[in-house]
Formats: structure tokens, C-alpha cells, sequence
């Protein structure tokens, strides 16, 4: 579907039109296109949206959006239109460099049809490892998405006695998927791990853990048969003793802190980085990063019960980075 409603970068708000939008400026600005494999709407996509926008509104150019929806839609078949459809979209509108947000852009347009050409790619969203799509090429460099993890750990770590961590978890394939991917992209080492199945089990390995080690890191609870968010909650307030942690948002009411990834930070690096390709810079240039920035969620309870001193950027929630080791 093509967009239809146009609006100059200079004015505050954007239109809706189906797939996308435009906005225009001068004809002689670069042409960036933005392609989202999901939806407006998806608090992720909108987030990323955000950040593009930051960056643009203050460097003039002449940007499209174009949504595959593909989050909603997860078919094959329905993916692979949705490329075909994109690539349409690239074909008219002829832009400079595109910005291409999560997996299914790159599945599905990016290799088949444009790594290794002319036209210069930056991709966000792609997470733990480019390398299963080539990346990068000759044309296409960007920011892999990573968990915050490491930048959880050495904070939880300032507040604890030790350095010892505990990874307590759902047993589950994207469980067993994040502890390989901790360990060889983040190079993260835990001194225990407990996987469970029930609320009963996770209860028992919590308290467990309280004694083992230093710092908890609880992954997720999303296949712990039985769990009640409630009695979690409260279990978890009455029977904390070290500093807890997680990155999904979701976890904020069992752990003394979350650290989410922030969806801005990989959309203005990637219009950052659109502006360079744009200004002559070769994406094989540019070499590929990962996200680093968090806006932290801070347990205020558990906090108290831990009678932990909590810095005020942490305690508002602000948005902070947090340098790797």
C-alpha cells in the first residue's frame, strides 16, 4: 500500500496513511526510507520511530516509512509479500540509504534481493548475531540488539557484598537460547543456574539462592507453571536478601531492578549512521555495534527491604548508560 499523506519535516506531528508516511523537505535532502518489519502501534517499532525522528528533525531530509506488519502477521507467506511489497516501495522511491528495523527485514528483503548491491542498508533490532545474515556486507552495517545484562550485573553488583550471580529461570528453549547466547556474545559467566518448571520449584530455588550467591539474576517467569504474580510478588518482598535484577520489563515486580533495552537508542543511531552513508561515508566503513543504553525500573519496596541507597537517576527511571568493562 502506498503512503499517502505528506507533511514537512519542520512541523510538529505526523499523519497516519496506512503503510507509512512521508515527510518532505527540499528536493536536493537525502532520501532515507525506513523500513519497520512490525506495526505502529507495537510500543517496540513506535520506539525506534521516536528515535529516528529525534535525529531528522534537527538534520534535514526526506524521509518514508514503510511498515510490513509482519509482527501480526507471521506467516511465510505473508512475510515474503510483505518484502516483495517493500521492495517495491525501495523501487519508487528511490532512496539513499534505508534504515531497516528487526528480523524479518533483513530475512526476507535484505538478503534475497540487496546485500552485496549498491543501494547502502543500516539495520537495527537484529538480535544476538548478524552473522546468519551476512552481516555485515559491503552495503550493510548496523546495531545488533542485545539484553542489557551486563550493565544489570555491575550495577546489582555496587549494591551487593560479592561478585557471585545467580541465573534463575523458566525452563524453557528461549531460556537454554539466552543462557548460550550470555555466554558467547556477552562472555557472561554464571556461578549458578536453576531452570523450573513450577511455582513451587521457582519459590524453593529463590530462597536457595538468597544463601548462594551475591546477586540474582531472574530471566523470566513466563513458562513457570502455576505462577501467581501476586503471591510472587509478595514472596519476593518477604524473602529478599541480596540484590536482584532482570531486563525484561515485564519482571519488575520480583527484582529490586530492570534493565530494558531502549528502543530510541537504536533508532537515532541508526539516522545517525543513515546521515553519514548519506554524506559519502560507506557502510563497510561504519563497523556494526552493539545497543547500550537502558531506562532503568527501579523496585521501590525491595528496595527498602534491602535498605539499599539508591542513586535519584535510577530511582526516576531516567535513561542511563552504562559504560561495558
Amino acid at each position: 500500500m502506498k503512503s499517502k499523506a505528506l507533511l514537512s519535516i519542520a512541523v510538529v506531528g505526523v499523519l497516519a496513511a496506512g503503510a507509512g508516511y512521508l515527510w518532505y523537505g527540499k528536493s536536493d535532502q537525502p532520501r532515507v526510507l525506513f523500513i519497520d518489519s512490525y506495526h505502529e502501534g507495537y510500543a517496540w517499532s513506535d520506539g525506534i520511530t521516536a528515535g529516528i525522528g529525534k535525529v531528522f528533525a534537527d538534520n534535514q531530509v526526506t524521509l518514508k516509512i514503510h511498515r510490513m506488519d509482519t509482527k501480526r502477521n507471521k506467516t511465510e507467506e505473508f512475510k515474503k509479500k510483505a518484502a516483495l511489497r517493500a521492495k517495491a516501495v525501495i523501487e519508487e522511491f528511490k532512496p539513499d540509504v534505508v534504515i531497516a528495523t528487526d528480523d524479518n527485514a533483513s530475512k526476507y528483503l535484505i538478503v534475497p534481493y540487496y546485500r552485496g548491491g549498491r543501494l547502502p542498508f543500516v539495520f537495527a533490532g537484529i538480535n544476538w548475531d548478524a552473522s546468519r545474515y551476512g552481516f555485515p556486507a559491503s552495503n550493510v552495517t548496523g546495531m545488533v540488539e542485545v539484553n542489557a545484562s551486563v550493565q544489570l550485573l555491575e550495577t546489582l553488583q555496587t549494591f551487593s557484598g560479592g561478585v557471585t550471580v545467580g541465573f534463575l529461570s523458566d525452563d524453557t528453549a528461549s531460556t537454554q537460547k539466552e543462557l548460550k547466547n550470555s555466554k558467547e556474545v556477552l562472555d557472561l559467566q554464571f556461578d549458578k543456574v536453576t531452570l523450573v518448571n513450577t511455582f513451587e520449584e521457582w519459590k524453593q530455588a529463590y530462597l536457595e539462592m538468597q544463601e548462594q550467591v551475591d546477586v540474582l539474576y531472574f530471566y523470566n517467569n513466563a513458562g513457570i507453571k502455576g505462577w501467581d504474580d501476586v503471591a510472587a510478588s509478595r514472596f519476593a518482598l518477604e524473602n529478599a536478601k541480596i540484590p536482584s535484577g532482570a531486563v525484561q520489563a515485564w519482571m519488575a515486580p520480583y527484582v529490586l531492578m530492570v534493565f530494558p533495552k531502549d528502543a530510541t537508542e537504536q533508532g537515532e543511531w541508526a539516522a545517525l549512521t543513515a546521515l553519514q552513508i548519506a554524506n559519502g561515508v560507506s557502510p563497510s566503513e561504519i563497523p556494526m555495534v552493539q545497543n547500550q543504553r537502558s531506562s532503568p525500573l527501579i523496585n521501590n519496596s525491595l528496595a527498602r527491604r534491602l535498605q539499599l541507597d539508591i542513586p535519584p537517576e535510577l530511582m526516576a527511571g531516567t535513561s542511563t548508560s552504562v559504560p561495558r568493562q
